[in-house]
């Protein structure tokens, strides 16, 4: 844990092409330079992203992460792999991947560093205070009883601080998880439940996939857990301050120490626990916690049932809330985001299906409180622009999309916005450098491509034909 983030002196400098995105990558001791190659063979569409730290221990794989201008902390489009060295992050491997957009969140760094907080300038590791909780009294008088002791806990209690983040049931498809209300603000404090702090989920009909944070998940699911009455605990086999793992199996087995199984040597995880390929994670094997009597089965095609209860972590309140917050997700549809807990992220949600409806009477209030609660959230100023636009007055759409590329001057869609506006008022030339530049954040992006050419046809960059309503997308 205590390697949980790392400095990026830790890289080993590569490259690598993904040709599903035909882009190139190389990664310095420092940042991440992408570019494309044109048909005469010369570089366009050139980025260049720094390196603030990096997530992961590099046992399995390692994610350097950017700051930008704004303080955001966003997730490089390459990661380095113990299997294979450098190759897109978990979910780039696709033509339409986020490339250099990914933000990395607060309950990213949950699990990966000391606090969760995005402000922070260089996020610590994990440390005691994950696990023991409070720790500043300890370290001024290092006695027993200035801090918590999990082994002191009931197991019900140990086993849930180690699954605060080794629980997850799905790491995309649908909402694994949902932070009871009021916790948003009032962390998870090691001693207390679980299942008081988050509700967890699963999907009707699971296929057998099996993704990198999946121990928690497969070993509450296996027989050993259930028949051990909730003895069996992952400090059973982990020893959580060096990682290192001891085989018990044999404690609650002594059979197998005779017989065929002797034979086969001292351990029991090569046959009952292998490591696999996993779904979300590509490049990377883990060891599968099931503990199957024989060899697991493939992980299958994602499923598509409704949204239930992971065992006894979930009220049919929470479960209802979390197959309304998976259709809003699905849909995008006004009506089905109105069913959702208005949290920060769902308002926002419903303030952009309401833009995308143009149903501007009601998405103007949403997106203001949007504002209200985050002044430099870009969606929403991009949306209230596109509405200043269509009403005509193209000097609040041009400050709302100041106010966006001040707040993220990486966000494809603002450039986009901003050059609509510019045509809109006859300037061509600063309409195509918006379009340009656009399509350098984001060589995939057909809106941005498909203006630049409409500007190209219709009239030179200085006398531009504005035809077609103001649009956003």
């Amino acid at each position: 844990m205590g390697r949980s983030i790392r400095p990026a002196s830790a890289l080993a400098p590569g490259r690598y092409y993904h040709k599903a995105s035909n882009r190139h990558y190389a990664v310095g001791e420092t940042g991440v330079r992408r570019h494309q190659v044109d048909a005469g063979g010369g570089e366009i569409n050139v980025l260049e992203r720094s390196i603030e730290f990096l997530i992961g221990s590099g046992n399995h794989a390692a994610t350097p992460v950017h700051r930008a201008a704004n303080g955001r902390l966003i997730e490089m489009p390459v990661s380095w792999y113990t299997s294979v060295g450098w190759a897109m992050s978990p979910g780039y491997d696709r033509a339409d991947h986020l490339d250099f957009r990914r933000p990395v969140t607060a309950e990213c760094l949950f699990c990966h560093a000391a606090s969760a907080s995005v402000k922070e300038t260089a996020p610590a590791s994990i440390g005691c205070d994950r696990c023991h909780g409070p720790a500043a009294e300890h370290l001024k008088s290092p006695r027993r009883g200035t801090i918590g002791n999990p082994a002191r806990m009931e197991p019900a209690r140990q086993l849930d601080v180690c699954l605060q983040c080794h629980l997850e049931t799905a790491s995309s498809g649908f909402p694994d998880s949902i932070l009871l209300p009021g916790r948003e603000a009032r962390p998870f404090r090691p001693g207390e439940k679980l299942a008081e702090y988050k509700a967890y989920f699963d999907q009707a009909g699971d296929a057998g996939r099996f993704e990198i944070n999946h121990a928690g998940y497969g070993m509450l699911q296996s027989a050993c857990f259930t028949k051990s009455g909730g003895k069996l605990l992952c400090t059973t086999c982990h020893d959580p301050h060096s990682a290192r793992a001891r085989s018990s199996c044999r404690n609650c087995h002594p059979a197998m120490n005779a017989g065929a199984h002797a034979s086969r040597g001292p351990d029991c995880e090569g046959c009952h626990m292998p490591k696999r390929w996993t779904t979300d994670a590509v490049h990377v094997r883990m060891t599968d916690h099931r503990l199957g009597r024989t060899p697991a089965r493939e992980a299958g095609a994602s499923v598509t049932g409704e949204i239930i209860a992971f065992g006894a972590w979930a009220s049919v309140d929470l479960v209802a809330e979390a197959n309304a917050l998976h259709q809003a997700r699905q849909t995008g549809l006004p009506e089905h985001w109105k069913r959702t807990r208005p949290t920060a992220a769902n308002q926002a949600a419903l303030g952009d299906a309401l833009a995308r409806a143009r149903r501007w009477d009601e998405a103007v209030p949403v997106l203001r409180e949007v504002l209200r609660r985050n002044p430099g959230h870009v969606p929403a100023l991009n949306a209230l622009a596109v509405h200043a636009g269509l009403r005509g007055d193209l000097k609040e759409a041009f400050a709302l999309l100041e106010r966006a590329r001040r707040a993220d001057d990486g966000h494809p869609l603002t450039w986009i916005n901003l050059g609509v506006t510019h045509e809109a008022a006859g300037n061509g030339r600063e309409a195509l450098r918006c379009y340009n530049e656009a399509v350098r954040l984001q060589p995939d992006s057909l809106e941005a491509r498909r203006r630049r050419e409409a500007l190209r046809v219709v009239g030179s960059p200085e006398r531009p034909s504005m035809n077609g309503p103001f649009q956003r997308k």
